[in-house]
């Protein structure tokens, strides 16, 4: 059964919003060109949320695990902080965000973990502040 571009942007909103929930600090705030911003937004929430993303196999946190090891690979700093976040809304904990980083230094090299763990420290805080007071204590490991 084929599906509409309206049902497979439907899907991918309804992944978005547990992604990137309203308020967690995480949704990507990038800027394009207005003679392509909504054919742009349209096609990036069905193809990588609606198609992928939203996809049987993985859990969400896993997924978030996998962007966070690419994005710190590649060094995309925007977007490594708003997964980070999204991560830590599903469940990660912010020394499992570290390790995927630490491994990631045997893969893409030091300096890509060095500036990982400084994008790492920026989306901490910005938890935090989206999240309010006491808001460190739920994002780490329980006895750590």
């Amino acid at each position: 059964m084929d599906e509409t571009p309206e049902e497979r942007f439907a899907r991918g909103m309804e992944t978005l919003q547990k992604v990137f929930p309203l308020g967690s600090g995480a949704m990507p705030q990038f800027r394009y060109p207005a003679e392509i911003e909504s054919d742009w937004g349209q096609f990036s929430v069905s193809t990588v949320l609606g198609d992928v993303w939203s996809r049987p196999g993985l859990e969400l946190k896993h997924r978030a695990m996998i962007a966070i090891a690419a994005l710190a690979a590649l060094n995309k700093p925007g977007s490594l902080k708003a997964y980070i976040i999204a991560g830590l809304k599903q469940g990660l904990s912010r020394n499992e965000v570290c390790e995927i980083i630490f491994q990631m230094a045997i893969y893409a090299g030091f300096p890509a973990a060095i500036e990982a763990f400084g994008h790492a420290r920026e989306a901490f805080e910005q938890f935090d502040l989206a999240s309010g007071p006491g808001a460190k204590s739920g994002a780490t490991d329980p006895g750590a």
